[in-house]
């Protein structure tokens, strides 16, 4: 269910949240305007209510439900655009938190629980709208409620002005009203409870987003040089801890300025996906990790690997890179990459990637298209 909720609020159009506010907000609205005419006309409560003032605040509840109805009328044929809808989204959010506002007043906000209701409609409003229109309404209620309370001390109008000093008087009238405040309290806590794990949750993701993001690179989706040295580190750190060897690889695109010179940057572009999908593929996951660490440079990590099985998995991904074809289908164009790598089973990060880094020049230097892979020892240390 939170799930279905996370995805519903992350791919809904602006339209989509709007609608999705009134058709939470009428609900609710209507609910109030039946309860007030009921409590207005119940015999158990004269003298407890002021029925008057409960009948006419009707008003201003059909008042929301016809203005959200209008908007969601108004935005509905354009319930797909992805184009942002700031008047509707403003109209709806001030109806909504004034509304709600008035009712929190007219019962007392310190008294009844309906500020707990008020609360959840901004976490709603948190939920689906940007922080704009939830300033505006944030700011209205703030100082409406302020403006009360102000009037209150000076003695202009009375606190809870729906309530009579009877209702507590009267063991029935009291009763009634203890229902309802319950029914409120449960329903307004229920609904924070829901929200505030929903917020977290899709804070958790965001995070979780972020952090991909910043182990990731953009083009390849490969993991980035960040990334790697995080994992050359820990690796190191196991095998000093274990004594097992590991190989780092350095993978170049030969003469790739050549591919953007003739094809083009989006071409370019497109030969590196593909280098990266094959590197993806021809590596054990998730114990091995593939990365690229700027241009047409590549890397290797593979845990747990002695030379004859770094040589392996270099013969066996160069081969495979040979025989890719790219560019325009009718003038296709074959590509080569030098590999050069250290198999690890003494130094550090550095050390192991500046071996890596002179076995790809040597590779390079004898003609490139070819592998260069060495053992680095203690005694090179």
């Amino acid at each position: 269910m939170r799930a279905s909720l996370e995805r519903l609020l992350a791919s809904t159009t602006p339209a989509r949240r709007v609608l999705l506010a009134v058709g939470a907000s009428v609900p609710f609205f209507l609910m109030l305007v039946i309860v007030h005419r009921t409590a207005a006309a119940d015999p158990a409560l004269v003298g407890a209510l002021d029925a008057d003032l409960v009948r006419a605040t009707q008003w201003p509840l059909l008042l929301a439900c016809a203005v959200n109805v209008l908007v969601g009328a108004w935005v509905w044929p354009s319930r797909d655009a992805t184009t942002p809808c700031v008047w509707p989204t403003r109209v709806v959010c001030l109806t909504v938190g004034i509304t709600y506002t008035l009712v929190t007043v007219l019962y007392g906000p310190y008294t009844a629980p309906s500020s707990i209701v008020l609360i959840g409609v901004l976490m709603v409003g948190v939920l689906l709208f940007e922080p704009g229109p939830l300033r505006v309404v944030a700011l209205a209620c703030t100082l409406g409620l302020a403006a009360y309370d102000l009037g209150v001390l000076a003695g202009w109008w009375r606190y809870a002005p729906a309530l009579r000093p009877a209702l507590f008087d009267d063991p029935t009238a009291m009763a009634s009203w203890l229902g309802w405040r319950t029914f409120v309290l449960v329903c307004g806590g229920v609904v924070l409870m829901a929200l505030g794990g929903l917020l977290f949750a899709r804070l958790d993701a965001v995070h979780q987003q972020l952090d991909a993001l910043s182990h990731t690179d953009p083009l390849t989706g490969l993991a980035n040089r960040r990334r790697l040295m995080e994992a050359l580190e820990a690796e190191v750190a196991r095998r000093n801890r274990t004594g097992q060897a590991f190989c780092l690889v350095l993978v170049d695109a030969d003469h790739f300025k050549q591919v953007n010179d003739t094809w083009g940057h989006l071409q370019g572009d497109a030969v590196l996906c593909a280098l990266g999908r094959v590197l993806m593929a021809g590596v054990r996951s998730p114990t091995d990790l593939a990365a690229r660490i700027g241009g047409e440079e590549f890397a290797l990590l593979l845990p747990d690997t002695d030379l004859d099985e770094a040589e392996a998995v270099c013969a066996r991904l160069r081969a495979t890179v040979a025989r890719q074809r790219f560019g325009d289908p009718l003038a296709p164009f074959a590509l080569t990459v030098s590999m050069g790598g250290a198999v690890c089973a003494a130094g550090d990060a550095r050390q192991a990637l500046r071996e890596a880094d002179q076995q790809l020049y040597l590779a390079k230097a004898l003609g490139r298209d070819r592998v260069c892979l060495r053992r680095l020892r203690e005694a090179s240390t």
